[in-house]
């Protein structure tokens, strides 16, 4: 979940990235240490604010002066979606590809469903003519990436086995958020998927670019119709990294 290629920067944590290098910041100690041990305690079935509240009081610290806010992270969220919608479209289909993906970046599921979630409670916004920069396309789904991984983390509850409900202290406002995704989590981890365009649950074997074979064979028949476009986007190899299409090399 975590690399240690950024630094904490300000006082207020959104993501667990930073928060674990403010503690490693005031410890003195290695972040990528202390990344392994929230890691090991998770895959345990701790929640992540559980395994950080135990290396902070070993450490001598006050776990209430090292939180994240689920609440402030889900309006991070909304604030980034809703800022430009055609950044938020290329944003949507880079998440997509990566859930599809098998190579060790793969975009977890239950955090996909949280930004699926996310997104559909927003308005759409107005579409604007901006020419949006690759780099900032990556930043911007860097952050999307982080700030779901760690919301998923904090409201749900975990077992060794993966999503079993919702945590404890979820705020109540996101519980229903939380329920959402431990029923569709629960559901991929039996072999099937909801269908992002009827909402349609079927046999994840049978879907294609994440849609059910119904809605994917009404989508191409329409491309069909429309003027061939040849063009090679840029294709996500890991978090906040992109590696050239033929055209750009």
């Amino acid at each position: 979940m975590y690399s240690c290629h950024h630094r904490y920067v300000g006082l207020l944590s959104l993501t667990a990235r930073d928060l674990l290098h403010r503690i490693a910041e005031d410890t003195g100690q290695s972040f990528t240490e202390l990344a392994r041990r929230v890691n090991d305690e998770m895959a345990s079935g701790k929640g992540i604010m559980d395994a950080v509240r135990k290396i902070l009081i070993k450490n001598g610290l006050d776990p209430n002066e090292y939180r994240l806010s689920p609440v402030r992270i889900v309006n991070r969220i909304t604030h980034l979606l809703e800022e430009e919608y055609s950044q938020t479209l290329m944003i949507s289909a880079v998440l997509a590809q990566m859930v599809e993906s098998t190579d060790k970046d793969r975009f977890p599921p239950p955090a996909f469903f949280i930004f699926l979630e996310l997104l559909n409670s927003v308005p759409e916004a107005k579409q604007t003519t901006n020419l949006s920069l690759s780099s900032e396309i990556d930043e911007k789904t860097t952050e999307i990436i982080e700030l779901t991984t760690t919301l998923v983390s904090i409201i749900c509850s975990w077992s060794k086995q993966g999503i079993t409900g919702v945590a404890r202290d979820c705020p109540d406002e996101l519980r229903d958020l939380a329920r959402v995704v431990a029923r569709k989590t629960r559901l991929y981890q039996a072999g099937l998927w909801t269908c992002l365009s009827c909402g349609k649950v079927v046999d994840l074997k049978d879907t294609r670019a994440l849609l059910c074979s119904e809605c994917d064979a009404k989508i191409y028949g329409d491309l069909e119709d429309m003027p061939v476009r040849t063009y090679h986007e840029r294709e996500r190899t890991g978090f906040g990294k992109t590696k050239k299409g033929p055209e750009l090399e």
